[in-house]
């Protein structure tokens, strides 16, 4: 063996597939953002006679989970989405050092320069409501209306009580976001202690710690976002707002929608109805009467966009 050669490079498991990718009646397309990182993009027929939302998913989730929600709004809406870089995408560049919230919102700024949609309307579910409200605040002039649905805005214990799943993550995802070896040790003590699933969307919210690498890049991901003041960056955002959130939802406490809606300029009291975590990705249909009611009782019409 040469002993003057260079190590080789450690080989990082490849992501596993994602279950049930194939969406019927979206187009699948790959858009560069503002730096130059593919992002994959999926979009409905866009009919020039419907408005277009945009929809904001969490970070690590495909967007296939949303199945539901493009099939109960198919029809009235034309719809566009992407999976969020790092964590799902590990073709593009390697950043997870650099990794910010704000180019979460560059990526949501580049779909809605592609589609032509400024002003956009957006319905941020989970972080992508986060993620809303950063881009909403930095260009306030790209985005219309904002449909925040079981937002996690990561707020700080001292603003809002914590869910049983959010103090275990705040101790998980730090720790493997420390060394791509310790994410690693860590993502074989969970898979070794793997629950047996308790919903239907238990394969796509595995994913992200279905490896070491989609587990380190998932925490330098929550990092990054825990960073932001939610609370700060709502009040900045003047944008007519409608937020929901859900009884039984064990992700993000009931509180938290009420605290960010009150920081909200342009929001009134939050939407309370039935349901956990997961009713925006059955396409719940109480959530999406309240969007049409919302989009509606506005007066302005949404952008059709146009097919990129």
């Amino acid at each position: 063996m040469d002993e003057t050669a260079p190590p080789a490079a450690p080989q990082r498991p490849a992501p596993r597939p994602a279950p049930a990718t194939a969406v019927p009646g979206l187009h699948a397309l790959s858009l560069e953002s503002r730096d130059g990182t593919p992002i994959a993009v999926f979009r409905t027929d866009m009919a020039p006679d419907r408005p277009t939302i945009v929809l904001a998913l969490p970070f690590g989730l495909r967007h296939a989970a949303a199945a539901g929600f493009f099939a109960a709004v198919a029809g009235r809406y034309n719809v566009v989405t992407w999976e969020s870089r790092f964590v799902l995408n590990f073709d593009g560049p390697s950043e997870t050092e650099t990794i910010t919230a704000d180019l979460h919102a560059d990526d949501l700024l580049a779909v809605i320069d592609s589609f032509d949609l400024a002003p956009a309307d957006v319905v941020g579910y989970c972080s992508g409501a986060g993620i809303a409200l950063v881009a909403a605040a930095r260009e306030p002039r790209r985005i219309g209306r904002l449909t925040l649905v079981c937002g996690e805005f990561m707020l700080p214990p001292s603003a809002c009580r914590q869910s049983g799943f959010q103090r275990e993550v705040a101790v998980v995802l730090p720790a493997a976001a420390s060394s791509r070896d310790d994410a690693a040790m860590l993502q074989e003590k969970i898979a070794d202690g793997a629950k047996p699933a308790t919903h239907e969307f238990h394969d796509f919210v595995a994913l992200p710690f279905s490896t070491g690498e989609h587990l380190y890049r998932f925490g330098r991901n929550y990092l990054a976002y825990r960073a932001v003041d939610m609370l700060a960056t709502a009040a900045t955002v003047p944008h007519e707002a409608l937020v929901i959130a859900t009884r039984r939802d064990e992700q993000v406490p009931l509180d938290n929608a009420a605290i960010v809606a009150g920081c909200l300029p342009g929001a009134g009291e939050p939407v309370v109805l039935d349901g956990d975590h997961y009713e925006l990705c059955r396409g719940n249909p109480d959530i999406t009467a309240e969007l049409d009611r919302f989009l509606a009782a506005s007066g302005r019409p949404a952008p059709a966009g146009r097919p990129a």
